[in-house]
């Protein structure tokens, strides 16, 4: 629920700081995987990584990760890269978020497929109650 609200303060910082408000920009841009569609496409890997392993659901997850790459493109579309330099951009992209759902299916698909190691099948060292504790099955 938090995250709801923290994208919807970032929509509407992005609307209110325009120096044009209510101009929408579309991006004159190609699906060509250029460092930019790279940096979504890594990017929304690497949110949904984080999400997951932070301890949030497969659909939180997801989820999550593509409002933060739909936020940046409402952004990139609000505020022109001419006048706010890194913190704008050229417009809406459909095509990075394309790159954007790709990455968070790639995401996915690896943490799918790729099961952790199980550290737990002779010994497990934890910290707790101000005690390191080591544990070992016979």
């Amino acid at each position: 629920m938090l995250w709801k609200h923290i994208m919807v303060i970032i929509m509407f910082l992005a609307i209110g700081y325009s120096q044009q408000i209510g101009i929408w920009r579309w991006a004159d841009d190609t699906a060509e995987f250029t460092m930019d569609k790279e940096a979504h496409f890594v990017g929304s890997a690497g949110s949904y990584f984080f999400f997951r392993h932070k301890n949030y659901s497969k659909l939180e997850s997801i989820k999550y990760s593509f409002y933060l790459g739909l936020g940046k493109e409402c952004i990139d579309a609000l505020l022109p890269w001419e006048h706010y330099g890194k913190w704008g951009g050229d417009g809406f992209s459909k095509y990075d978020l394309l790159y954007n759902t790709a990455g968070i299916i790639v995401g996915y698909s690896i943490d799918y497929v790729w099961k952790g190691k199980n550290v737990n099948s002779y010994y497990n060292i934890t910290y707790y109650n101000n005690k390191i504790m080591l544990i070992m099955k016979f």
